[in-house]
């Protein structure tokens, strides 16, 4: 099914909703909207960006080097 239809079938469902459900829907709706990066403070935002670099360095320990260091408390 392609995009478009899916849509149809969605605005077809909401006709069929109660007030509760749709509500929900509608916060879920301006909640997806929403720049989570835009809502971080400064600080947070510095955090992301040193990471980022670091990443881009290739200055970082994989997931799998930590989970098996760690694998003896698991």
């Amino acid at each position: 099914m392609n995009l478009a239809a899916r849509k149809y079938n969605f605005i077809q469902e909401l006709t069929t909703i109660d007030e509760k459900l749709l509500e929900k829907l509608e916060i879920i709706l301006k909640t997806s909207k929403r720049d989570w990066f835009a809502e971080l403070n400064s600080k947070e935002k510095l955090e992301i960006e040193i990471g980022l670099k670091q990443a881009e360095n290739d200055e970082f320990i994989s997931h799998e080097t930590v989970m098996n260091k760690f694998a003896k408390w698991h």
